[in-house]
């Protein structure tokens, strides 16, 4: 009897294991990964944690309303990895351009997968089609402005 015990508990901590990874890889059920589209807007908040940080803008409409979007983000350290520090690119006050996976749920916000700095570099995360197609946002869509633009691809 106590091997039985032992082969169920097994088990149950086998089958617990995958739901949570798969809880937190459910990434493809908030988000359109199909779809990568630009925004620009004044970053107003940050928040660093892991497995994912988020970063809060406010938009300006043209009516004058204030239009507030949230955007997850990829862990501090795959930030850090990818070339952005969080203390130093990310000043509170400055506007963003950035691209992004929209939400499902037609909320503003959605999926980070690039970000363009003010210094003109494009900092990208995600997949590699993704990131080209960021890239391709932020570079003709968004900053027109003939500053020249390094490129991490993550």
């Amino acid at each position: 009897m106590n091997k039985l015990k032992q082969v169920a508990m097994v088990m149950v901590l086998a089958v617990g294991t995958v739901g949570l990874a798969e809880a937190h890889h459910a990434g493809n059920s908030q988000f359109d990964g199909n779809k990568v589209l630009p925004f620009k807007g004044m970053l107003e908040k940050v928040y660093s944690g892991n497995p994912h940080g988020y970063l809060y803008f406010v938009r300006l409409m043209p009516n004058g309303q204030q239009q507030h979007w949230v955007f997850e983000t990829d862990a501090i350290l795959a930030m850090h990895r990818a070339g952005l520090s969080v203390r130093n690119d990310l000043k509170l006050g400055t506007t963003f351009a950035l691209a992004y996976n929209p939400a499902l749920d037609g909320t503003n916000g959605g999926n980070l997968v690039a970000i363009q700095l003010t210094s003109g570099r494009i900092i990208a995360f995600m997949t590699k089609d993704n990131v080209e197609t960021a890239n391709k946002l932020l570079r003709e869509n968004l900053f027109n402005n003939g500053t020249p633009n390094s490129q991490s691809q993550h």
